[in-house]
């Protein structure tokens, strides 16, 4: 049960976090990016930005994007739900909190993309190298941060910690017996 307790506390620290920034820069609905303060000068800024494409800017000029973005994220949702509902083996404790993450973050952003038509995006980390002085000009949310972590651990989890995972070591050691 306590997945569902990091699923809400994610969730809502999404939407208040974008609805906060959304009011607090007074440039909601209006479009662009818009700098409203810095966390740590010269290293994190809050900026509003409304993106209508995907992650970090991918799928910019597809026609109907917002139709896509939405039937994946329903597509998506509904392989994990058929997964929870279906599965027969035991979940560990960190597929649960991976799951609870990635779910989180894609409902974070559906919520977005639903009653606004795009993402509201207001982190900016800004690493002082690269082209124009800006390695990673992305801007992205706590949803996305969810999503991020959460597939990073799924990742690790097939590689590593399922007992089917490709590089785990006690399936070396099987194999070396044969």
């Amino acid at each position: 049960m306590w997945y569902i307790v990091i699923f809400i506390a994610v969730l809502l620290t999404d939407q208040i976090t974008k609805i906060l920034v959304a009011a607090f820069s007074g440039f909601a609905g209006q479009g662009g990016i818009h700098h409203v303060f810095w966390v740590i000068d010269g290293f994190i800024e809050i900026s509003y930005c409304e993106n209508t494409n995907g992650a970090m800017g991918l799928f910019a000029n597809l026609p109907h994007s917002q139709i896509i973005f939405i039937i994946t994220t329903v597509v998506i949702l509904a392989g994990i739900a058929a997964y929870l509902i279906f599965s027969k083996k035991k979940r560990s404790v960190w597929l649960n909190l991976t799951l609870s993450l990635i779910i989180a973050g894609a409902i974070g952003n559906f919520i977005d993309r639903l009653t606004t038509v795009y993402v509201r995006d207001f982190i900016h980390v800004i690493l002082p190298f690269g082209k124009n002085g800006d390695f990673f000009p992305y801007i992205f949310n706590v949803a996305d941060i969810a999503l991020v972590v959460g597939a990073i651990m799924l990742v690790i989890h097939l590689l590593f910690l399922d007992k089917d995972a490709l590089f785990r070591k006690k399936k070396k050691a099987e194999n070396a017996k044969d």
